[in-house]
């Protein structure tokens, strides 16, 4: 697998401090004028978000493509569904 941390065409959408719940709100703000397809690197603290981002990619048609756990940060990736 490439290393998705340095692929340049990826969004990336900064949740660092947030709560899942709060960053689920601001990832799907992110999403909507991006184009289908679209690799996404979301930043977080929290915890939950290793569950959370994988449950929310199934429920809503995404694809999740893999967690990057930091020191202090989970980077998580995904791919915005086709129309």
């Amino acid at each position: 697998m490439p290393d998705l941390a340095v692929d340049e065409s990826a969004v990336t959408v900064d949740n660092r401090g947030l709560l899942c719940a709060q960053g689920i709100l601001r990832l799907m703000r992110a999403l909507g004028p991006l184009p289908s397809g679209q690799l996404v690197r979301v930043l977080s603290t929290d915890p939950a978000a290793e569950h959370d981002y994988p449950a929310w990619c199934r429920n809503t048609g995404h694809v999740f493509v893999a967690h990057e756990r930091g020191d202090s940060v989970i980077v998580s990736f995904l791919r915005k569904r086709t129309a």
